[in-house]
């Protein structure tokens, strides 16, 4: 096993076990506190540094730093903030750059193949491949985010509701964290994809270590 995999798997487990810590010793309002101050910083953060609107990220770090002192929203209301604000984060934490890459090599081997169809409706192979490796990576990526803003945002605005870390799903927030630090990986990553998401990892750990004290 590579080292930036053992020192990965070292402060993802640092993230679980602070994240323990908190659903074991904590309450809501710190949890909410270190979503609104830390967790979305990061997402708002990556959105802006991939010119996207920070709108929806930002409304609902406003609603988790109000809950944190106390102004506890509805479930609708956070049903409607967490599906919007997480359907960002997951499209900026997907890394689309991977099944790019995949499908742009499937599809250059394909037009080896079906050389004479692929040039008459493309022009060329390497064109076909980049529209096949864009169109893939898109529809990937929209499907990715879909998929995971609805379960979280279920499962989470219950959490939020009920204002009980007792019944909390650990697995469903750590999801959540690393996609935060994903997504500011994505964004920050300029080929160091790994470095950046545990430069993002170690972030979230000491954050989390000063909810918990």
């Amino acid at each position: 096993m590579l080292v930036r995999d053992l020192k990965q798997e070292h402060i993802e487990a640092d993230l679980t076990s602070c994240t323990m810590s908190l659903l074991t010793d904590g309450t809501v309002q710190k949890l909410h506190a270190y979503m609104g101050r830390t967790v979305l910083v990061l997402g708002i953060d990556a959105a802006q540094m991939r010119g996207e609107s920070t709108r929806e990220l930002e409304c609902l770090k406003d609603m988790h730093c109000k809950a944190a002192i106390g102004d506890m929203p509805v479930l609708e209301h956070w049903l409607d903030a967490l599906e919007g604000a997480y359907l960002v984060l997951f499209r900026l934490a997907f890394v689309a750059e991977k099944t790019y890459r995949v499908s742009h090599s499937s599809a250059l081997e394909f037009a080896a193949g079906n050389k004479d169809m692929i040039e008459s409706e493309f022009g060329s192979a390497v064109a076909y491949a980049d529209y096949y490796g864009t169109l893939n990576s898109e529809a990937n990526t929209k499907a990715f985010a879909r998929a995971n803003a609805q379960v979280h945002s279920n499962i989470n605005a219950k959490l939020f509701t009920d204002g009980s870390l007792q019944d909390a799903n650990t697995t469903a927030l750590l999801s959540l964290f690393k996609a935060s630090a994903y997504a500011f990986a994505c964004a920050h990553a300029f080929g160091e994809l790994e470095r950046r998401y545990c430069e993002a990892l170690q972030h979230l750990v000491r954050c989390l270590r000063t909810v918990i004290v």
